[in-house]
């Protein structure tokens, strides 16, 4: 009489009930019936590899002696920061300036010291000036006009200068003036900027010549 082979082997009855167990808990997992508690998953390093170096702000610029004023840039003798490009295609092939060593960082702020207690004073003189010409308030300037009280020509800004500085008294060399195109006899708003962050704000009534003086032209 021949028993069966799990009666007769114990031991590898044991090891087949073992292996049935762990494919049964192997698919129990893979189709999510595990509790996620007993799972074990790789722990997870965050932002490894999301780090950045620190940009240097220099990247990619260089400290530049300008030898003469750049509008938009800087002023002769000023030390500025500029993108290395812009030194090496434009202010360096024209002698507009030159990479700044040590002694000339050092003559650069003696200059700029300098240059700050001049504009200072420039300032104060413009803020008195300012203070002056809007005492006054309005200027007049006389034109032709027709007989619809359009002008014979323009008011030009030398004309407006002219007639601030006879009514004033001073001499205002070459500010800039900002006014409407006018056309027509009437009164008009405009400034004069005297300096950086001083701007006067004015009247101009702009009248018909005396027609004795336009007869006897």
């Amino acid at each position: 009489r021949v028993e069966p082979v799990l009666a007769l082997c114990p031991t590898m009855k044991f090891s087949v009930l073992a292996l049935v167990g762990a494919l049964a808990t192997t698919n129990a997992f893979l189709s999510g019936s595990v509790p996620s508690a007993t799972r074990r998953t790789a722990p997870v390093n965050k932002g490894i590899f999301m780090r950045k170096r620190a940009v240097s702000p220099m990247k990619g610029k260089s400290k530049v002696l300008l030898s003469k004023d750049l509008e938009g840039v800087g002023r002769s003798e000023e030390v500025v920061t500029v993108k290395n490009g812009f030194y090496l295609n434009y202010i360096l092939p024209r002698g507009l300036g030159s990479l700044a060593t040590g002694e000339a960082l050092e003559q650069a702020a003696i200059v700029a010291a300098k240059r700050a207690e001049e504009d200072a004073v420039i300032a104060a003189a413009a803020a008195e000036n300012k203070v002056k010409l809007e005492e006054i308030k309005e200027y007049t300037v006389t034109k032709k006009v027709g007989a619809d009280e359009q002008l014979f020509g323009s008011v030009s800004v030398p004309d407006i200068l002219g007639a601030v500085e006879a009514a004033s008294g001073l001499t205002l060399g070459s500010p800039k003036v900002k006014v409407e195109d006018i056309k027509m006899a009437g009164t008009y708003d405009f400034t004069i900027k005297l300096h950086q962050g001083v701007t006067a704000v004015l009247s101009l009534a702009v009248v018909p010549e005396a027609e004795d003086a336009v007869s006897e032209e």
